[in-house]
């Protein structure tokens, strides 16, 4: 005598195994996306302007001596204290829209170098690439931060990844 179950012990079998089939060919959700947590460096946000940006340099104590927006590298300079040292601060701007895309912070002090490392890996964690004397973080959206030490200075440079591709497709070099 059959029973019903010995009729459908093949549904009983291939059914949990096409269910397991087919989930297992299913795509997995996209990874999240790794973004910076900045938008800009200090108080200067990423596309603000010239005029903005100086308000809030002048803002946060530094003193702006020089402005360079009206020709390459279409840079505003200031000076001040950072990682308690002195330090030049030189925000650059798209040449032809004037949006802040790239900050960099530059000590004579190689002293710097140590505590801009601590201070960097305490933000970001450890760097994206390293090699002697230098270190980058970056992000997928082309954020990227540099740390660099020469013979005769500290630099750290931020780049704000959708403003520096504005910079270079207004025809302004990434990199100099």
């Amino acid at each position: 005598m059959r029973t019903g179950l010995s009729k459908g012990w093949p549904l009983l079998f291939f059914c949990p195994l096409l269910f397991v089939c087919f989930f297992s060919c299913a795509t997995l959700p996209p990874e999240g996306e790794k973004l910076p947590p900045f938008a800009g460096f200090d108080g200067a946000k990423w596309g603000t302007s010239v005029e903005g940006v100086k308000k809030v340099a002048q803002a946060e104590g530094k003193a702006v001596f020089r402005d360079r927006t009206d020709t390459f590298p279409y840079a505003l300079y200031a000076s001040g204290t950072y990682l308690n040292a002195p330090v030049i601060f030189s925000y650059f701007f798209t040449p032809k829209s004037k949006k802040l895309y790239r900050v960099d912070l530059t000590w004579r002090d190689l002293a710097v170098h140590g505590r801009a490392w601590k201070d960097l890996t305490g933000k970001f964690g450890q760097p994206s690439y390293t090699q002697p004397n230098v270190d980058h973080w970056s992000w997928t959206d082309k954020t990227l931060v540099l740390l660099q030490k020469e013979s005769d200075c500290i630099q750290i440079a931020y780049w704000g990844g959708e403003l520096s591709q504005l910079n270079h497709r207004e025809g302004n070099a990434l990199l100099r």
